[in-house]
């Protein structure tokens, strides 16, 4: 095992106690959303399902992607002189193969890691736009040559978020089945492609087509193994992420453009979860103060920065305070470590292993030993122990929670940093269309400031003069008001450029939902 990762064990457990499992970073936005759609897919779109299928289409995609990097190796993948064969029988001629395949290729998501380049990635972990549940199957990786899923990738955020709208809809089974059907009928209405792609992996993945892969959702009994699982089942957010969702795939939108919006409202939504989860105090509202200067305004821009940085120390906090009650139920208390520190001083290894940090590299192993063996009682391991432990493990441990946080903020495209600047939070347009539609009914419209009323209330959003006086941050801030008039004024014309917002005077501005509702057959 590296170094990289000897307590990766450790913090899988415990941001799993925290956020769920399986929450890790290297995910970007689209594959959060892809996740997702493959699991409900799977379930036969059905949000209360214990399991789900999953899709290799290895033929398929070698097809897609002839001729790509195969993994860290050197070479390329390729048909085989069979494969080939099937296809050539299958097309009136070999132009009409290559057209196929450029249509197809033309359709792969594109991912781009934290400094905006294309992420590089490999043929098989290569995904494509939507456009039909044909073209949904999950990452895999080559295993003794060979393509295997790749558990430890792509079954994350998607699964989890699949839990939270089935939470979300225990209770409200109409709202369950009109999401179950709309994106049944949003994933299933390309015939065309289902067409195409059923020809080509009739021909290519012969292997697959009767064979079923199935993962589990939940515990179901003993046997089950590794499942997904949300620490906290019975919660009220889950409920308003299914609202939302459902309000945003009811508008009459075709699903290539509904994948980004999806894609964005998912990352927002699992954001709001993580600093949700990390929030102790009921009594202190989160909040995301939003440069809509794009950068160009000093004062706005610290702001917005030291936003996002105070977002950040709850993450960090959660972390140090949920090991630090992990630490000392199991040190327990003075009787309990008179009775075991000669025993673990003598086998330090079972105490690492009680601690759950057996996997530590010799280095780290070594360090917290020496410490051990000059502890003498409760006082000592609570404090000198309690601190070594906690630095050997805190970095990593926030390391990879403030990197899931950056990636969902970056790809939602409600938050970023430029070169020399810190993270802070702005808005794209695609994020500024998914508050629209999310917060005003289709076709409906609602007063500007309402409107900025409203995402305060509900998201914890500021912006402008009121919300930023109501909040406190104007005052603490110190900074003339006339800054957050300006950043108000500058939302305003984002909106206005998008469509979103019509004028009527100075005074009077409505935010407007341009599209309307689809029709739902709901099938009982």
């Amino acid at each position: 095992m590296s170094k990289k990762s000897d307590v990766e064990q450790f913090s899988t457990q415990l941001s799993a106690q925290i956020w769920g499992h399986r929450f890790k970073d290297g995910q970007k936005g689209p594959e959060y959303a892809l996740e997702f759609l493959n699991v409900l897919s799977g379930t036969h779109y059905k949000l209360g399902a214990d399991s789900y299928e999953r899709k290799k289409s290895t033929g398929l995609r070698k097809f897609i992607f002839e001729g790509e990097k195969e993994g860290a190796q050197d070479g390329v993948v390729s048909l085989t002189a069979e494969e080939k064969q099937y296809l050539y029988e299958m097309a009136s001629d070999r132009e009409q193969i290559s057209v196929i395949r450029e249509f197809f290729r033309n359709l792969e998501v594109p991912l781009h890691d934290g400094k905006g380049k294309a992420a590089n990635r490999s043929w098989y972990a290569k995904t494509l736009y939507p456009l039909h549940e044909s073209l949904l199957f999950f990452e895999l990786r080559t295993k003794n040559g060979e393509p295997a899923y790749e558990r430890n990738f792509f079954a994350r955020g998607g699964e989890l978020y699949f839990l939270m709208l089935g939470y979300g809809t225990e209770n409200d089974l109409e709202l369950r089945n009109k999401i179950e059907a709309r994106l049944q009928y949003l994933l299933q209405r390309n015939k065309q492609i289902e067409n195409i792609v059923s020809k080509l992996r009739g021909k290519l993945d012969k292997s697959e087509q009767n064979r079923k892969d199935t993962y589990p959702l939940r515990k179901v009994d003993e046997k089950t193994k590794e499942y997904p699982y949300l620490p906290v089942t019975n919660d009220a957010i889950y409920t308003d992420f299914a609202k939302e969702f459902y309000q945003l795939i009811s508008l009459n939108i075709d699903i290539y453009e509904m994948f980004e919006l999806m894609t964005s409202l998912i990352t927002f939504q699992l954001s709001r979860y993580m600093l949700h989860r990390a929030n102790d105090s009921e009594e202190n509202k989160v909040t995301h103060f939003f440069d809509c200067l794009d950068g160009q305004t000093g004062p706005i821009q610290t702001l917005s920065g030291r936003s996002f940085s105070e977002n950040e120390l709850l993450i960090k906090n959660k972390f140090e305070s949920f090991f630090e009650n992990i630490y000392s139920e199991k040190i327990q208390d003075e009787e309990y470590v008179k009775k075991n520190l000669s025993a673990w001083k003598e086998n330090p290894d079972d105490f690492l292993i009680y601690l759950g940090l057996k996997r530590l590299s010799k280095v780290r192993k070594n360090k917290v030993i020496k410490v051990l063996n000059k502890c003498n009682n409760y006082q000592d391991l609570s404090t000198k122990l309690y601190t070594v432990v906690k630095d050997i493990i805190s970095d990593q441990l926030k390391r990879h929670q403030l990197n899931i946080v950056r990636g969902l903020t970056r790809d939602g495209g409600f938050g970023g940093y430029k070169a020399g600047s810190k993270y802070r939070y702005f808005m794209t347009d695609n994020f500024l269309q998914v508050l629209v539609y999310i917060v005003v009914k289709p076709k409906g419209s609602m007063e500007f400031n309402k409107f900025l009323e409203a995402i305060y209330n509900r998201f914890g959003f500021i912006i402008g003069e009121v919300e930023s006086k109501r909040d406190g941050i104007y005052e603490k801030s110190r900074i003339n008001i006339s800054y957050f008039q300006k950043n108000e004024y500058a939302l305003r014309e984002k909106l206005r450029h998008n469509g979103l917002l019509v004028e009527y005077s100075d005074a009077t501005a409505m935010i407007r939902n341009p599209y309307e509702a689809a029709e739902v057959q709901v099938v009982k």
